[in-house]
């Protein structure tokens, strides 16, 4: 778990990007649950906290740190070949994270998701393209009330 206090001046990026079905060689979730795992390992080291969706093969992710550190994380997602049409959506700086504790949490959506989370996660993909701040905190919302991976 990351502890920084509220009173440093922190960024907080969305963005979304599709899944490169040929770069990965394996099923969808799987790899977004591998690139989750890995992102808090690195988030862990550099500040960040976050959390990644996906479903049907598209990400929305948020990023949360430091503002150098959450420029060169989005720098290195831009640069990862298994995101494809990466749009960021949102770039604002907040004196507190909405998502402390998790270095990166993640949802997938699967065969074995329920149609609850299902539903949740196509209003997040839906609201993300009209109101991103609206997306951020149903995003929030949505974690508080999965178990998730990632969660400190």
């Amino acid at each position: 778990m990351n502890a920084f206090t509220s009173h440093k001046q922190f960024s907080r990026l969305l963005y979304t990007s599709a899944l490169d079905i040929n770069q990965s060689g394996e099923q969808p979730e799987q790899t977004a649950r591998r690139i989750a795992e890995s992102s808090a390992a690195q988030n862990r080291l550099s500040e960040v906290t976050g959390s990644l969706l996906f479903v049907d093969g598209a990400f929305i992710q948020i990023l949360e740190g430091p503002p150098e550190q959450v420029e060169k994380t989005f720098e290195r997602i831009c640069c990862d070949f298994r995101h494809v049409d990466v749009r960021l959506i949102d770039l604002v700086n907040v004196s507190e994270r909405l998502f402390e504790g998790w270095d990166m949490a993640c949802l997938c959506a699967d065969e074995d998701t329920s149609v609850a989370l299902r539903d949740g996660l196509q209003e997040i993909r839906f609201l993300v393209g009209i109101n991103a701040r609206q997306a951020t905190l149903q995003m929030r919302s949505l974690l508080d009330n999965q178990p998730v991976a990632g969660e400190a």
